[in-house]
C-alpha cells in the first residue's frame, strides 16, 4: 500500500511540475510575440496614415522595408514557439495563430494596412485567449 501511494505522489508531483513549465514557457513565449505583434501593429499604423496622405516619401520605404524585417523576425520566432507548444496545446488552436498571421502578412504585402491590423489583433487575440485557457486557474480545472 505505501508503495503505490508514494508512486501516486510521485505522479502528481511530476504533474504539477510539466504543467507548471509548459505554462511559463506558454506565457514568456506568447508574450514575447505579442509584442512583437504590437510593434508591427505601430508600424503598420504608420503606414496607413502615410498611405492616406497619399504622397510616397523615402521615409515610407523604410518604415515599409523596416516592417518586412519585423514580420521576418516575428514569423521565425513563431516557427520556432510552434514547434514546441504544439505537443501540449490543441493543434486547432494553434491552427487559428497560424492562419490569422499567414492573413495579416498578406494584408501587409498587398499595403492594405486597413485590412491587415484587424487581422493582426484577431491573431493577438487567439494568442491571449490559447494562454488563459492553458493557465492553471481554478475555473479552468473543472
Amino acid at each position: 500500500m505505501q508503495k503505490e501511494i508514494i508512486i501516486v505522489i510521485i505522479i502528481v508531483i511530476t504533474i504539477i511540475l510539466v504543467d507548471t513549465l509548459t505554462q511559463k514557457y506558454t506565457k514568456d513565449s506568447f508574450t514575447k510575440i505579442n509584442s512583437q505583434l504590437d510593434e508591427i501593429k505601430t508600424i503598420g499604423k504608420e503606414l496607413e496614415k502615410d498611405d492616406k496622405s497619399s504622397y510616397s516619401t523615402r521615409d515610407t520605404e523604410e518604415t515599409k522595408e523596416r516592417l518586412k524585417e519585423k514580420i521576418k523576425i516575428m514569423q521565425n520566432d513563431w516557427k520556432k514557439i510552434n514547434k514546441k507548444t504544439a505537443f501540449y496545446i490543441e493543434h486547432d488552436e494553434l491552427e487559428k495563430v497560424n492562419t490569422a498571421m499567414t492573413k495579416f502578412n498578406s494584408y501587409f504585402e498587398l499595403e492594405e494596412y486597413t485590412e491587415a491590423i484587424p487581422e493582426l489583433e484577431n491573431c493577438q487575440y487567439i494568442l491571449n485567449h490559447i494562454k488563459e485557457k492553458e493557465s492553471m486557474q481554478f475555473i479552468n480545472l473543472f
